[in-house]
C-alpha cells in the first residue's frame, strides 16, 4: 500500500530528517510532506534545507519561518546590509543564505495541501475558516494558530493566563483530517480530527513523522503510526548559549 507520510517541524536538523527517513525505508511510491518550518534555529542553512527538500521530492507548506525568511529576503534586496543588523543573528545567517531560486521555491509554497481527506497545514484552524477561502490576513494566521481562548479566537503564544483550548481540541473535521505542527510537544498531541506532531527536534526533543496508508482514494487517518528520532542536542539552548531557552 501506498504510504504518505508527514514530517514535523524541521527547524534545520537535517541529519534527524536524515535518521528518521533511514528509519522509516522510504521507498519511490511514498508520499512524502512538511508541516512547514523547516528554516531557522538549527545547525544547518536554509538553501541546504532547501535543497534537500527539492531533491528528495518532499512537499513543504508554508510555515511562519518559511513566510518570515522570505519577507527577511525581500528587505534585504531592497535595503541592503544595513538591513540585517536588524536581524537575530541566525534570522541574518538565513537570508545570507538564501538564492533567488530559493526565494522563488519559498513564494512558491502552498499553505494547504491534501491528500483525499487528509491535510496538512502548518498551524492551527479557528473555528469558521475555510481553507479555499482564505484571505491574507487569514493565511498568515494558518501558520500561527496555536491556543484559543474562552470565545474561541486564537490568542499570542505568550498569553498562557487566556489559554483556554488548543486548536485541535475543537477543529470539527470539516476540512479533512489535519496534521500539523507549529507548537512543540512532548509528544504528538492527537485529537479527533487533527493532531499536532511537532515534538521540538530543535530544543532538544524528537523528529516525528506521522505515518498513514492509503489505498485508492482514502487515507486511513485512524490507524497512524508515528515514529521519531531523537535530537542529537538542544541546538535551540547552544544557540542561545544559556539564555532562556524559549520555544518561541
Amino acid at each position: 500500500m501506498k504510504r504518505v507520510i508527514v514530517y514535523g517541524d524541521i527547524h534545520g536538523c537535517l541529519e534527524e530528517l536524515r535518521a528518521l527517513r533511514e528509519k522509516l525505508d522510504i521507498q519511490k511510491a511514498d508520499i512524502e510532506i512538511s508541516v512547514g518550518d523547516i528554516l531557522n534555529k538549527g545547525p544547518y542553512l536554509a538553501h541546504d534545507m532547501i535543497r534537500y527538500m527539492q531533491e528528495h521530492h518532499i512537499d513543504v507548506v508554508m510555515g511562519n519561518n518559511e513566510a518570515k525568511a522570505l519577507k527577511q529576503y525581500r528587505k534585504y534586496r531592497k535595503s541592503g546590509a544595513a538591513y540585517l543588523e536588524t536581524l537575530r543573528p541566525f534570522e541574518a545567517a538565513t537570508v545570507l543564505s538564501l538564492q533567488e531560486e530559493d526565494a522563488r521555491f519559498l513564494s512558491d509554497l502552498p499553505y494547504y495541501t491534501k491528500i483525499a481527506n487528509l491535510t496538512v497545514i502548518h498551524g492551527g484552524l479557528v473555528p469558521g475558516m475555510r481553507l479555499d477561502k482564505m484571505d491574507e490576513a487569514q493565511k498568515k494566521e494558518l501558520t500561527l494558530v496555536r491556543y484559543l481562548n474562552r470565545d474561541l479566537e486564537p490568542i499570542p503564544w505568550s498569553d498562557t493566563e487566556n489559554r483556554y483550548k488548543f486548536w485541535t481540541e475543537v477543529y470539527d473535521g470539516r476540512e479533512g483530517f489535519i496534521v500539523a505542527g507549529h507548537h512543540p510537544f512532548p509528544k504528538p498531541k492527537i485529537d479527533t480530527y487533527a493532531m499536532d506532531i511537532d515534538t521540538g527536534c530543535v530544543y532538544g526533543g524528537k523528529l516525528t513523522a506521522a505515518v498513514f496508508t492509503m489505498q485508492k482514494k482514502h487515507v486511513d487517518t485512524e490507524n497512524a503510526t508515528l515514529v521519531s528520532v531523537r535530537a542529537k542536542r538542544d541546538y535551540w539552548c547552544e544557540y542561545l548559549k544559556g539564555e532562556a531557552c524559549e520555544k518561541d
